[in-house]
């Protein structure tokens, strides 16, 4: 495994951790040239779709959460039966090991650290993401006291046929020393859960200890239920009284004590005394019952019961004034609000677009493309494909999924039908250039500049062979990079030729000044037949003039992919309830096309498939609560012909 490269990028170096789900690897990232973290599913939890599917779905948003206390997740994929996320590689150490080694933590330090994570969970919280295995050992900890919490999507979810015992649910759930007590139960669990795990995590860097231990998981799962926790100044008399306050609230037994969010947590972390600790607090409160007054005589007691009427009746005219200056000010601020309010949801709805459909397109048309919305493209792969080189096969976010201006959409592309093409180097850095050409098995040739008007400095204009020739292994290809617009000479500009006809395309070549070369027709399903689909110098470049310049021309398909339905007969489900899952898969990859919810009392369903494929593959799997996956139906689909086999 050491040694393997996935998705033709990330390379492999050492293991740098292991869990009871995952293992993690230091690898290298050959695509962007850095460091990075990679966690692998073990193989026991590749089996279960549903768990898959979780697995995906709580990746994919974690992905989508930016904190500077949570470690960035940059990618989620799947390689054969290998399943992996690919994660920000930190330099530091867990929080765990920090507690073994140096516990207990001085309190201000531990107040700080826990200030991190919980800064952390309120953002989690806020993007509907509950962690739910908090706990030393998913923090990380830099040299600088950077606290960062990792292990988002992982530890979500449990599969019932590895949970036959007690040690075997702490195995795949987390630790059952820092569960709150819902979980213990199976019972409902929201961010107070969190805060929970949380605050178990600051008593044990305050003490040195977790405060519920046994011999069995069960055993410490019913003292977190039903035992009261131990005061950890009585562990450490040196705890400050407010740290002392925000670790009992935070492991209240219910929900409803606890603090509402983290928000809530965070403000009181804020304001510790740290130079009043909980045994003095305690010696104070002592020390005013034993001060308490002397009796007093009638005579006083008479005068202090008419000083204190007098100041009743100032106190409540006060109150009434106080009051009903509160009205005023409380509908004026309200007013306000609202119209911040709105002013930010404006601002908001004004920084959000709907993503567009660009599945079919040439990379470099797309990038063109979405600049009117605001957006930009990246590519992720290149993947083998009947499509024509650079043509857009598959996009994230899909069409329609609503994201902020200046998002990047990561698209793959096609390298052609052929193991040996050669990739897109277009709008690459030399350095990506490298590292991809490496990646496949080609080598970097010589390297020219040119000047461009369009194409950023430093990036690359052409390459030669172009993307989709095929190459041997060894072979060179050469790039020309951009220098950026020449402003002190008079270069030629080149046209747009994408989309037009053979024709226009050899008119407005001539008008430029430029010399067609040649031409190579390519069969595509997106690009009609006659026109162009792509030219060896990207659009807007600047060159001298006579230049050469090569098109393809597409011949289009003979037929267009046409989609395809399928009946899904439940009643032949074996138990009441159930996930139907109907995946997809092609040349480019696996996907699901179909996940809904079904009883087996529901009518028979018709479900329309599109691809393009002329040998795809179609599953229907039936997931049922107990864990069992059917699979239900297999057809092999030619969405040339239209037919279902």
């Amino acid at each position: 495994m050491a040694t393997r490269v996935l998705a033709g990028r990330y390379e492999l170096i050492e293991k740098i951790g292991e869990g009871g789900m995952a293992v993690v690897f230091r690898a290298r990232d050959r695509l962007l040239s850095r460091n990075v973290a990679i966690k692998i599913l073990r193989p026991e939890f590749t089996k279960d779709m549903m768990f898959i599917e979780s697995f995906r779905r709580e990746s994919q948003l974690a992905a989508s959460i930016v904190d500077p206390n949570i470690v960035n997740v940059y990618d989620v994929g799947k390689e054969g039966n290998i399943y992996y996320i690919v994660m920000e590689l930190v330099e530091g150490e867990p929080l765990s090991e920090i507690i073994k080694r140096e516990a207990p933590l001085d309190p201000k330090r531990a107040a700080f650290l826990t200030r991190q994570i919980a800064m952390a969970l309120s953002t989690a919280h806020k993007h509907q993401l509950i962690h739910r295995d908090v706990k030393p050992h998913n923090v990380l900890v830099t040299s600088g006291d950077v606290a960062k919490i990792s292990d988002f999507g992982i530890a979500m979810k449990q599969n019932p046929e590895e949970a036959d015992t007690a040690e075997k649910k702490a195995t795949v759930m987390g630790s059952i020393h820092y569960f709150s007590p819902e979980q213990a139960r199976g019972a409902y669990v929201d961010e107070r859960s969190d805060i929970y795990s949380l605050g178990i995590v600051l008593y044990e860097m305050l003490t040195g200890q977790v405060p519920f231990d046994g011999e069995t998981a069960v055993e410490v799962a019913l003292k977190h239920m039903n035992e009261p926790m131990v005061p950890p100044s009585r562990l450490n008399p040196n705890i400050p009284s407010d740290l002392e306050h925000i670790v009992m609230k935070a492991t209240a037994k219910l929900q409803k004590d606890r603090y509402k969010n983290a928000d809530e947590m965070i403000t009181d972390l804020s304001f510790v005394k740290f130079s009043r600790t909980a045994d003095q607090k305690k010696a104070e409160d002592k020390k005013t019952g034993e001060d308490a007054a002397p009796e007093e005589t009638p005579e006083e007691r008479k005068a202090r019961i008419r000083a204190e009427r007098i100041a009743a009746k100032r106190r409540k005219y006060i109150k009434m004034g106080v009051a009903a200056l509160a009205v005023i000010i409380a509908i004026v601020v309200i007013v306000l609000l609202s119209k911040a309010a709105e002013r930010r949801k404006q601002e908001e709805r004004e920084k959000q677009r709907s993503t567009p459909y660009i599945i079919g397109m040439v990379y470099a048309d797309a990038v063109e493309y979405l600049k009117q919305y605001g957006l930009g493209a990246e590519i992720e792969n290149q993947l083998v494909s009947k499509e024509p080189v650079g043509t857009i096969i598959s996009q994230i976010p899909e069409e329609g999924t609503t994201v902020k201006v200046g998002h990047i959409i990561k698209v793959n592309v096609s390298r052609g039908d052929s193991e040996d093409g050669v990739p897109t180097l277009a709008g690459k850095t030399q350095e990506d250039a490298q590292h991809t050409l490496e990646g496949l098995g080609f080598v970097l040739g010589e390297v020219s500049g040119a000047y461009s008007s369009t194409v950023e400095r430093g990036r690359i204009i052409s390459q030669e062979p172009a993307a989709g020739a095929k190459l041997e292994k060894g072979g060179k290809v050469d790039i020309v990079i951009s220098l950026g617009p020449d402003e002190s000479s008079e270069l030629i500009v080149v046209p747009r030729l994408t989309g037009k006809t053979l024709e226009d395309a050899q008119k407005a070549i001539e008008e430029a000044g430029l010399v067609l070369e040649k031409t190579t027709e390519q069969e595509s399903s997106s690009v009609d037949k006659g026109y162009i689909i792509s030219q060896s110098i990207a659009a807007g470049s600047q060159v001298e003039k006579e230049t050469k310049i090569s098109l393809v021309v597409s011949t289009g398909y003979a037929v267009n992919p046409r989609p395809v339905e399928i009946t899904i007969d439940y009643s032949k489900a074996t138990e009441d309830s159930f996930q139907v899952t109907v995946t997809l898969s092609e040349p480019g990859g696996t996907s699901n096309v179909f996940v809904q919810q079904r009883t087996k009392t529901s009518a028979a369903e018709k479900v329309k498939i599109t691809g393009t494929g002329e040998s795809s593959k179609v599953k229907v799997f039936f997931a049922y609560p107990s864990g069992k996956i059917d699979t239900v139906y297999e057809y092999t689909v030619n969405f040339r012909a239209g037919t279902v086999q």
